[in-house]
């Protein structure tokens, strides 16, 4: 008699449980090891970020003697690690219906996987179609005089991407931790954030030679991006001291480069411009 005379409670019921094993469950995540992809993701954010640095002094003490320099290599393997490791994650999610993932995220064309993925996807191939662009741009045009250039402004861009995308995928995977799943996240989110402020300021690296410092111009260049950055990171994380945090990455590698590079002795290969 119960069962006949409630049939709709039966139903809600079964499709309540059935929605509660399709959505993601934050308890499933605590205790567990960071995914994966979050490492690889972050090792494709300080790759390019070395190889950056590393290519800029480069420049300025040896000149750019070759495509196929350390530097270079460190900063397309950014593109090749984001695009073959979010690459994978968009694929094993858009086929595994079962995975933890699927109900958390996002479709575009048909794929499904978690937005940061995308993100990610996209900056690899703006990366890597940079490469041949840059190596044309120098071959007809000699040396760049600044760090904007065209062919620079598609890796920039690119750069940005996969930084972003690696930030939103550590941020997805924090919302849905607890413990000390959350606390590594944490880490590895405002380490993130130290990275993207150490972008922003190669972005504005032309602003801020030691001569511009004598004008408005470095501060106000400054002031346009980092703020946004170290606001927008601390603000995500909801930490209490986000930003000393971030700002203390970001000063702690631009120290060690600016202590490490010198170290090695460069020879020019190519006469001052």
């Amino acid at each position: 008699m119960g069962l006949v005379s409630h049939p709709a409670t039966v139903s809600l019921n079964t499709a309540e449980d059935a929605s509660e094993r399709a959505l993601p469950n934050t308890q499933a995540l605590a205790g567990r090891a960071v995914p994966w992809y979050i490492w690889c993701s972050a090792a494709a954010v300080t790759s390019v970020m070395v190889g950056g640095y590393w290519d800029i002094s480069w420049h300025m003490s040896i000149g750019r003697d070759t495509f196929w320099t350390p530097a270079h290599l460190l900063i397309y393997l950014c593109g090749i690690l984001a695009g073959i490791s979010c690459g994978s994650l968009i694929f094993s999610t858009t086929w595994n219906r079962q995975s933890a993932l699927h109900a958390a995220a996002v479709t575009v064309w048909g794929f499904r996987a978690p937005l940061g993925a995308f993100i990610a996807v996209w900056g690899s191939v703006a990366m890597l179609a940079s490469a041949p662009f840059d190596n044309w741009w120098h071959n007809a045009y000699g040396l760049d005089v600044k760090i904007l250039s065209p062919p620079h402004a598609a890796l920039d861009t690119g750069i940005l991407a996969v930084e972003v995308g690696a930030l939103v995928l550590t941020a997805g995977a924090m919302n849905r931790a607890e413990g000390p799943l959350r606390r590594k996240l944490m880490v590895l989110f405002l380490y993130l954030g130290g990275m993207m402020v150490m972008l922003a300021l190669t972005v504005v690296w032309d602003s801020t030679y030691r001569v511009s410092l004598h004008s408005s111009r470095a501060y106000v260049a400054v002031a346009a991006l980092v703020p946004l950055v170290i606001f927008g990171i601390a603000r995500a994380s909801s930490r209490r001291w986000a930003l000393t945090i971030v700002t203390g990455v970001y000063s702690v590698y631009a120290a060690l480069m600016m202590w490490i590079l010198p170290l090695f002795p460069a020879q020019p290969k190519l006469g001052p411009v």
